[in-house]
């Protein structure tokens, strides 16, 4: 039997990049032209913008310098060093930064996670609602899997909704995945594995390139410790989602 859970981050060393994100001109009409820094070459010296404070009191920021990219987490999160890097299986050419680790307990002797967020810039090669969907799908399995193996999961969705953050365009997703069948069965560990997770991605359009946001949060478990409140935590970190400049 097979069983699944939210594995620590699988964290590579990952070399600078000296280039900002331009993001261009927002869709608000009176927002006018940002004042953001355009691409660089690799050879210049440019430095991201310092991490800004949290917008949700009593949260913790976690940011994408590369992207510069921010959105708040809980306090009992842990937020990576801006260094580590994570991919997706099936998701080819994207690195994640700003990487954030729900809180670590312990499970059938591994160390699991509560939830996870990471950020990204990506080429624009689709449209915002595809990308969404794209990323949700790989995201759900990768998160998920167990030395490789995709775990059996069903899952709903709402339709991608057309949004704004800080005025520039984007397309938010949310749902909930249900975790296969062997999490109710009679193994002991499947009482600390996570039954329901909350997960949610959000594309924001830039001048050349989409900035990519996966969040997921534990939001049933059989188990009362640890606690799971991927439901209400999950859209509190997309509503938090900002562009730093």
């Amino acid at each position: 039997m097979v069983v699944t859970g939210l594995t620590l981050a699988v964290l590579l060393l990952a070399s600078a990049i000296t280039i900002s994100i331009y993001y261009g001109t927002t869709s608000s009409p009176s927002g006018g032209n940002v004042a953001a820094d355009e691409e660089r070459s690799s050879t210049s010296t440019w430095t991201a913008p310092p991490a800004p404070e949290p917008v949700i009191e009593g949260w913790q920021v976690g940011y994408n310098e590369r992207s510069q990219f921010a959105y708040d987490v809980p306090q009992s999160w842990n937020v990576l060093p801006a260094e580590q890097s994570y991919t997706i299986s099936g998701v080819r050419n994207v690195t994640f930064h700003g990487l954030v680790d729900g809180p670590s307990y312990r499970c059938d002797n591994r160390t699991l996670v509560a939830g996870r967020v990471v950020s990204a810039w990506v080429d624009a090669e689709t449209t915002m609602s595809n990308a969404a969907k794209s990323f949700y799908e790989k995201a759900r399995t990768d998160f998920y899997a167990t030395n490789g193996v995709a775990p059996e999961i069903s899952f709903e969705t709402a339709e991608p909704r057309e949004t704004t953050v800080d005025g520039f365009d984007a397309v938010r997703l949310s749902g909930t995945v249900t975790l296969g069948d062997e999490r109710n069965s009679s193994n002991e560990a499947a009482g600390c594995l996570p039954t329901k997770v909350t997960m949610a991605t959000l594309v924001v359009k830039a001048e050349e390139h989409y900035v990519v946001l996966v969040a997921s949060a534990d939001s049933e478990r059989p188990a009362a410790s640890p606690s799971a409140p991927g439901e209400d935590v999950v859209p509190r970190i997309v509503d938090s989602a900002r562009t730093v400049r």
